[in-house]
């Protein structure tokens, strides 16, 4: 494997051999980026869906896998997997059998990212008597996760909502197993996402990463507003993943109270 040196030094000089050299060095640099992780990795902007779909809206019907099977909606597979392929706007690489398969699943064949924090477009798995159940987060407001849903033979679409913090988001005797990330999405507008005022007279530390000994980006004042798209916890305390003054960044959000 070339060094980076290497590949850099061999880019300088086809440099000097004009336009076609400077193009083939640039796709050569962009290869080499991405193989040691120095791509930049963009966000998606979210828009949360708290109605249900129209008819005629293909990603639920007539490019939809299940509908095509005969499994449509009302179904919980089949809204999911349309609502997947409404945000990313490709048809997803998820599961396409029961519910409780589709965390294994993926898990298994390394798909999408997956993990027990709630974020915006993630595919929330459980796993009960009836073969489980798939819904996704629409909106973290302050505390609280807002899920769309379709059930089996009931609603073709409803909304649920639960505590950001409780360990199994699901009904009485479901079996939480965990979320399905399909990206990285940020939300264009404030409403949609938990909005913290700061609550700290000598202001809060804006962190490039979630640690206590992470460099500071900058101080928040006291009193000033930020808005949090992700709640974690880490080194005993609850973490965000912020937006702040242009910036992104990490603070302690045990230091700020909801607007």
């Amino acid at each position: 494997m070339l060094s980076y040196k290497k590949v850099v030094i061999d880019i300088h000089s086809l440099i000097k051999k004009g336009t076609a050299a400077v193009l083939c060095a640039g796709v050569i640099l962009s290869a080499i980026c991405a193989s040691v992780g120095l791509t930049r990795r963009n966000d998606r902007v979210f828009e949360p869906r708290m109605t249900a779909p129209e008819y005629t809206n293909c990603y639920y019907y007539e490019e939809n896998v299940f509908y095509n099977s005969g499994f449509g909606m009302p179904n919980c597979t089949a809204y999911a997997w349309g609502r997947v392929y409404e945000m990313l706007k490709t048809k997803p690489r998820l599961s396409t059998g029961n519910a409780r398969d589709w965390y294994g699943y993926n898990k298994a064949n390394r798909i999408y990212p997956y993990g027990n924090t709630p974020k915006l477009g993630a595919v929330a798995c459980f796993d009960n008597e009836y073969g489980g159940h798939v819904a996704v987060v629409e909106e973290i407001d302050g505390d609280v996760i807002t899920f769309s849903n379709s059930a089996y033979n009931g609603e073709r679409f409803y909304l649920t909502y639960s505590d950001i913090y409780e360990k199994n988001p699901g009904q009485s005797g479901w079996e939480f197993q965990g979320y399905i990330y399909p990206s990285d999405f940020v939300s264009n507008n404030k409403r949609l996402g938990a909005l913290r005022r700061i609550s700290a007279a000598d202001g809060l530390n804006f962190r490039e990463y979630a640690g206590i000994n992470a460099d500071i980006i900058d101080v928040i004042p006291d009193g000033s507003d930020i808005y949090i798209t992700t709640f974690f916890k880490e080194n005993g305390y609850t973490w965000g993943k912020a937006y702040y003054d242009g910036n992104v960044g990490y603070c302690v959000i045990d230091y700020t109270s909801s607007v």
